[in-house]
């Protein structure tokens, strides 16, 4: 490729770092979504930060500049303390940073375009860790106001970040995370479980509402002869619901499974009965994509995040209210029509929230904000 090339229009700078292991849900979302963008006409000739193995090779294949990273910023504080204090000195070549997980530079050459994921900690801090509510409390509201244009993945987010912090419309712009539908519907090749489940995917942590989900499960599982599989790591405040589960004696069986690896999450959606996300509060919920890609009726909390991405395809009930779920479990067992309606719903739902969509959505506003600056 031609320096001519490379140089021919803006010169986009991602600040990726935030992808790290262990893997959860921003993470996965800003690596997917730096693969469907990198090599997209337009971004050749910039500059990706990132620590991740995979996305360096691929920017670097694409005429995408990888500086080399200490391993260190694996750690959030030294993370953290690189963004602020070394980050806006390797922009001075770049047009516009892509800051893609919450925080970016307070102070810097270049205009940001910030991805917030939501602003739970600004809102509800008792679901988050000490650690994460002290980062977001210190650089995201900031970073919020800083920034040229802040990208929410719902419309329910757009109106938080107006409402909380007063930051103007036309500096919000709403654009979907996608899923690898192909993926989650490609059969997969692991033998399906032997005892039927319902299933929840997703870090172990405050906000899910897992308590919700186990006390339904309780009224249910004699009823319904179901199993019920948690899949996801142990995360923060938890230790109660730990507890619970391994003293769980019954009714019906819990396991907890921990994080599985990719071919064992697509073989966990297919077989499920149902997929229920008890969530409290989310900015937008990943899980619920997979599910219904992968054909998994979905049962859900009807928080406005989560009941904007799953739309008609499920089947709601009010966050918190253990009964209710256990009633919408029942009326599902009790109608193998609404179960067929469900997983047909959910997989066109879910064909219409790509990776590519997300990818091409977010370069229009990275090129717009380019141009603002010109």
């Amino acid at each position: 490729m031609s320096s001519a090339a490379l140089s021919s229009g803006p010169r986009f700078a991602w600040d990726a770092t935030v992808v790290r292991p262990p893997l959860s849900g921003v993470h996965l979302s800003v690596r997917a979504e730096l693969q469907a963008m990198l090599g997209l006409p337009g971004t050749a000739g910039g500059v990706l930060f990132a620590l991740d193995q995979e996305l360096r090779q691929q920017a670097a294949e694409t005429g995408i500049a990888v500086p080399p990273l200490s391993p260190g910023l694996r750690h959030v504080f030294r993370r953290i303390l690189w963004q602020q204090l070394r980050l806006p000195s390797l922009l001075r070549d770049a047009d516009v940073l892509h800051a893609m997980a919450y925080t970016a530079p307070l102070r810097g050459p270049v205009p940001v375009v910030l991805n917030v994921h939501d602003i739970i900690a600004l809102e509800h801090p008792e679901l988050c860790s000490l650690a994460n509510l002290w980062h977001m409390r210190l650089l995201l509201a900031r970073s919020i106001r800083r920034a040229a244009v802040n990208v929410t993945t719902t419309r329910h987010v757009a109106d938080r970040v107006k409402a909380v912090l007063g930051i103007p419309a036309e500096r919000l712009a709403v654009v979907p995370l996608g899923v690898d539908a192909a993926r989650f519907a490609a059969p997969s090749a692991l033998p399906p479980r032997e005892r039927p489940y319902l299933l929840f995917v997703g870090n172990i942590e405050p906000k899910k509402g897992l308590e919700t989900l186990l006390d339904a499960y309780a009224r249910t599982a004699s009823s319904l002869g179901l199993d019920l599989v948690l899949a996801g790591r142990p995360g923060w405040k938890c230790g109660a619901l730990l507890e619970r589960l391994r003293h769980w004696s019954g009714p019906g069986r819990v396991e907890a499974v921990g994080r599985v690896d990719d071919a064992e999450l697509v073989r966990l959606y297919q077989g499920a009965w149902a997929f229920v996300f008890p969530s409290r509060c989310e900015g937008f919920g990943m899980p619920l994509l997979e599910a219904m890609a992968a054909g998994a009726p979905v049962v859900h909390s009807d928080h406005p995040a989560v009941a904007e991405v799953v739309g008609d395809a499920g089947l709601p009930f009010p966050v918190g209210d253990a009964e209710v779920l256990a009633q919408t479990l029942r009326r599902l067992h009790a109608s193998t029509g609404q179960r067929h309606e469900c997983v047909v719903a959910g997989r066109c739902r879910a064909a219409g929230f790509t990776w590519e969509k997300r990818a091409r959505g977010v370069l229009d506003i990275l090129q717009a904000a380019a141009r603002a600056r010109a």
